[in-house]
């Protein structure tokens, strides 16, 4: 028998019927401090997926998943362990390389080369662009045990896309405060606990 939710609606089993949803707060219709852009027939949705699948040899994981989300959204992806959650958002980052179906950001389509296993991004550049405006939080935290957690916020702007390094590190102070460990700027990871670990990872992505 599936599992009840609230005790009248089962969760589903199979993964690409899982609702799946992430923060995405990014682009031309990026939330402000004024509230988020109107959104209008015209505007794309900042991530389209459809028809998406992904093997890990003879193990189907994601099985035709379906996604539309616009700027603002917020979505959560509910599901067992192993059905396929951090499978989905590492293909929607292009961490993973997916067999079939397609993924729009923001109206532009990823370009692919080959079919099957061999489907791979055709385009370096529009995978470092989408990259750039995509961010993930990963359960591990994965920060770098040699840098404090300033340096770990401060790292990605500075040394991938070349920032003002004063204007970064006012930024980053400014996000750790709003994450509320903002007295742990020179601390080190290894410093922090597990939950004080996890802001510093989400200020990081943000």
């Amino acid at each position: 028998m599936p599992q009840k939710q609230n005790g009248n609606r089962p969760f589903p089993r199979e993964p690409h019927t899982f609702p799946v949803a992430i923060r995405l707060s990014f682009g031309a219709n990026c939330p402000t401090k004024q509230g988020p852009a109107p959104l209008t027939s015209a505007t794309p949705p900042v991530i389209e997926i459809t028809g998406l699948h992904k093997s890990f040899g003879a193990l189907e994981v994601l099985k035709g998943v379906d996604l539309t989300a616009s700027a603002g959204d917020v979505v959560s992806l509910i599901g067992s362990s192993g059905s396929g959650k951090s499978t989905m958002l590492r293909c929607a980052n292009l961490l993973e390389d997916s067999q079939q179906g397609d993924i729009i950001f923001e109206g532009d389509p990823i370009r692919w080369k080959g079919t099957g296993h061999n489907r791979h991004p055709a385009d370096p550049e529009q995978v470092r662009l989408i990259r750039t405006n995509l961010s993930m939080v990963f359960q591990s935290f994965n920060l770098w045990s040699h840098l404090t957690i300033l340096q770990n916020v401060m790292e990605a702007p500075v040394t991938v896309l070349g920032e003002d390094k004063a204007e970064v590190e006012d930024r980053a102070r400014q996000i750790l405060d709003k994450v509320g460990i903002g007295a742990k700027c020179d601390s080190w990871p290894a410093e922090l606990s597990g939950g004080q670990q996890q802001r510093a990872a989400i200020a990081r992505a943000l």
